[in-house]
C-alpha cells in the first residue's frame, strides 16, 4: 500500500509517518529537508531562491516516486502532490514572478500530475490530509525550533493553510482521501484512525 501524509508545516506528519512505518514495516520516505542545499538560503531570501527551491523539491520527490515503483508498502511524509501548493503561496506573496510560476506549473501539470493519475504503480492508495488551525501549526513550528523556520512571517503559514484547504477541494474526488482534524488528537490517536482506514 502507498500512503501519503499531507498537511501544512507543523501538523505532525513526520512523527506520524515514523510511528506508522515502524509499527507496520512500511518504508518511510522523509521530506527531503536535511539534504536540501537551498533550504536555509530560501528562508533567508525566498524571492531569490523560490524557483530553485521548488525545482529541487520536485526533482527530489520524483526520485522518491521511482522508489515507490519497487516498494510494496511505503509512506510519504508529504508527497509530490503538494508541491504546487507551495508554488501558489510563493507566487501569491510575490516571491515568484509570473514567468517562473507559469513555467513551473506547466511542467508540474503535464509531467507530474499526468504521471500520478495514469501510473497505478505510483498513485497513492490513500491520502491522509491532516488538518490543523494555523495558530496551532505556528505554535508547533516555534516549539520545534528549526532555525530556518523561525524567521518566517506568520502570514506565510496562514496563507499556506488556506491553500491546503483549496488543494483538498481539488483532489478529494481524484484520490482516496482520509481527512483527520489534528488540532487536539495525539499522534497515536491519528495512527489508530489511519490503521482503521487501511483495514
Amino acid at each position: 500500500m502507498k500512503i501519503t501524509l499531507a498537511g501544512v508545516v507543523g501538523v505532525g506528519k513526520s512523527t506520524i509517518s515514523q510511528m506508522l512505518g515502524a509499527k507496520h514495516n512500511y518504508l518511510v520516505m522523509d521530506e527531503p529537508v536535511e539534504e536540501n542545499p537551498y533550504l536555509d538560503a530560501y528562508y533567508q531570501d525566498p524571492k531569490a531562491m523560490a524557483f530553485k527551491m521548488q525545482v529541487y523539491m520536485v526533482m527530489a520527490r520524483s526520485k522518491q516516486l521511482k522508489q515507490a515503483k519497487i516498494t510494496p508498502n511505503i509512506i510519504f511524509d508529504r508527497s509530490i502532490l503538494e508541491d504546487a501548493i507551495f508554488v501558489d503561496v510563493l507566487y501569491e506573496l510575490g516571491y515568484m514572478d509570473e514567468v517562473d510560476y507559469k513555467v513551473y506549473m506547466e511542467f508540474y501539470n503535464i509531467v507530474v500530475l499526468e504521471s500520478l493519475y495514469l501510473d497505478d504503480q505510483i498513485k497513492p492508495d490513500l491520502v491522509v490530509y491532516l488538518q490543523v488551525d494555523p495558530s496551532i501549526a505556528i505554535e508547533r513550528i516555534k516549539k520545534r525550533g528549526r532555525a530556518s523556520e523561525q524567521t518566517v512571517d506568520e502570514a506565510y503559514w496562514i496563507l499556506l493553510n488556506k491553500k491546503y484547504e483549496e488543494w483538498y477541494q481539488k483532489i478529494k474526488d481524484k484520490f482516496n482521501v482520509l481527512v483527520i482534524n489534528a488540532n487536539t488528537k495525539t499522534p497515536a490517536e491519528i495512527v489508530s484512525l489511519i490503521e482503521k482506514e487501511i483495514k
